[in-house]
């Protein structure tokens, strides 16, 4: 993955924290503008905590059309200015009136409910404007994220203002500057706060979110929290229209799905050249062409616009990624898409004296289908050819997904030029390596690194003759009837196979010692072949098979008291694994039966 745009977006991110905007004046006088609707209970509280703070020196209160005694008990408290509004008009025009009266150049905003406010909370909220640390603080508290601010605030402010990381945006305790204030429209409702936040936003002064510990604070009715619900949400979006925001984001989904057609033209492109057959070179490479022009504009286009973005914000390098990990998503898994094709067909190429060649080679899904095989749904392939270990030049090792298209096991024996090799497992973490003696990789004409589909692995080993040997013991937990004398560990059997290109009928032969099953193996027949069995070495039968052939193919009672039965049944499926016949050069069928009497 690139992490360019990353870098770059942090670079100028800590350009600009480290002082593009200069740091904030200090000051030494405030003044506190409270609205108040009703607030009877707390009003005198509140006054008198920002009484007892030495910079506060204007204190300034609004009745916002007061129908208790609100007025009457702020009209009796020395040392503050008392305004009126004969209706209620809402918080913003409240604090509207107010400001008209402001003498200092700090503004503190306080809410009139706060019933347990104290000073050192209220110093919080101003101390970082006065030390010239901020240019404009609000609060966040411990108290569970209310319902106007989870269910409507932070999605939209994340849609929109997604550098906004602020844990409770419409924290109503707030502290500016006059210079700011006068700058900009207040809404006159309960858009204000926001309003405020957003607009110092946009003008990229630095803003503070400062943490309060515990206040206590009256809740609103739901009639309260459904208005202001929506002037909360009526003001976000009149932000996000005027600071192009809704532009801005329409702008940015749609280059973001162009970045994604264009990354996706590529992708096919290069599918289209190595996997789809009616698709010519020219068409391909066009397509990629094409793909890469789309990709290179708009990727340009979404980094100007991130930077653009995050250069306003005041988040730190940590929440800035992820914040570009989320909006980029799609982008970036995309891209890591297109690395790995890549980084497969890189590995696929080769390069001679006279050209290079790229040819992909993929994996092998096997589903089953017969009833007769015990395998599961598996991945095989491919395969790298590569030298016998020291002292191993009559073994052969391959993975267990190799051995399953050999239909073979650990143990048998395959036979290539007339030599015989025993087939063992990889040793550990070579799942894709077959290590072949030198001979072996002489008579089978294939060199070291050479790679193999699973589907050619046959092809590969085409004349090679297989001696499968199958043990009872790993057959089941039935026991042989007792009433032989047969020992059950050194009962076992053999069948002969050989590989070919020719893919016939397969079917299952099934042996059976006195009614108990001992073993079965699959492969195809050849049509009217002969077929030879034999018992301890000895032939005992030869018999004519062919596709039709359905049940007992051999039976007899051996050695007075066991007796032998040997099954052929159609799997209905097909097979190159081929059952040697009398022209092989291994046995078809060698039961070996061990007699404890002897």
């Amino acid at each position: 993955m690139n992490f360019l745009p990353e870098c770059v977006l942090i670079l100028l991110t800590m350009l600009f924290f480290l002082g593009f905007g200069g740091k904030p004046k200090k000051y030494h006088n405030v003044s506190v503008i409270i609205p108040a609707f009703n607030e009877e209970k707390s009003i005198e509280h509140v006054i008198n905590v920002v009484k007892s703070i030495s910079s506060i020196n204007q204190i300034i209160v609004v009745d916002d059309g007061s129908d208790d005694s609100t007025y009457d008990i702020v009209s009796h408290i020395p040392g503050v200015l008392l305004l009126h509004h004969k209706h209620n008009k809402g918080k913003g025009s409240a604090m509207n009136t107010g400001l008209k009266k402001v003498d200092n150049d700090v503004i503190l905003f306080l809410d009139a409910d706060l019933c347990e406010i104290s000073k050192k909370q209220v110093e919080a909220i101003i101390n970082p404007i006065l030390n010239g640390d901020a240019d404009i603080t609000k609060t966040k508290f411990k108290r569970a994220a209310g319902r106007v601010t989870e269910l409507t605030a932070k999605p939209l402010l994340q849609f929109f203002f997604p550098e906004l990381g602020f844990d409770q945006p419409l924290s109503g305790q707030f502290a500016t500057t006059k210079k700011f204030i006068d700058t900009i429209d207040l809404e006159n409702d309960y858009g204000v706060d926001i309003g405020i936040i957003l607009d110092a936003e946009a003008q990229g002064l630095k803003i503070v979110e400062v943490d309060i510990g515990s206040i206590v604070h009256d809740h609103s009715t739901l009639k309260e929290l459904n208005l202001m619900a929506n002037e909360v949400v009526r003001t976000i979006v009149d932000r996000a229209i005027n600071y192009g925001r809704l532009t801005m984001v329409d702008d940015l989904g749609n280059s973001i799905r162009m970045e994604i057609m264009g990354l996706s033209l590529i992708t096919f492109g290069i599918f289209g050249i190595f996997f789809i057959k009616f698709m010519n070179l020219i068409v391909s490479v066009a397509i990629i062409v094409i793909g890469l022009i789309i990709s290179i504009y708009y990727i340009v286009r979404i980094i100007k616009m991130s930077i653009r973005v995050y250069r306003q914000s005041n988040l730190s390098s940590r929440e800035m990624i992820v914040v570009f990990m989320k909006t980029h998503f799609p982008i970036i898994i995309s891209i890591i898409i297109l690395l790995f094709i890549s980084a497969s067909l890189l590995g696929s190429v080769s390069i001679s004296s006279n050209q290079i060649s790229i040819e992909p080679i993929s994996k092998n899904m096997i589903i089953p289908t017969s009833s007769h095989s015990n395998q599961s749904v598996d991945i095989r392939g491919p395969y790298i050819i590569s030298n016998a270990l020291e002292n191993e030049q009559n073994l052969i090792r391959l993975p267990t997904s190799a051995l399953n298209t050999l239909q073979a096991n650990y143990g048998d024996y395959i036979y290539i030029n007339d030599e015989r090799y025993q087939l063992e497992q990889s040793v550990n973490r070579e799942n894709d390596l077959i290590r072949i003696p030198s001979d072996a990789r002489e008579a089978l004409d294939v060199e070291p690194d050479t790679t193999i589909r699973d589907s050619d692995l046959k092809s590969e080993f085409d004349g090679a003759y297989l001696v499968h040997n199958i043990d009872i013991n790993d057959m089941s937990n039935e026991t042989i009837n007792n009433t032989t004398n047969v020992n059950l560990n050194t009962t076992n059997m053999s069948v002969g196979t050989y590989l070919t290109d020719d893919s016939t009928d397969e079917m299952v032969l099934t042996v059976y010692i006195n009614n108990t099953e001992i073993g079965k193996t699959t492969a195809s027949i050849e049509e009217n072949a002969t077929y030879s069995i034999y018992i301890n070495g000895q032939i005992e039968d030869n018999l004519k098979i062919n596709t039709t052939t359905n049940g007992s193919v051999f039976n007899m009672t051996y050695d007075n008291n066991t007796i032998v039965n040997v099954t052929m049944e159609s799997t209905n499926s097909t097979s190159n694994v081929k059952f040697a016949n009398d022209q092989s050069y291994v046995k078809f069928l060698n039961i070996h039966i061990n007699d404890t009497s002897d």
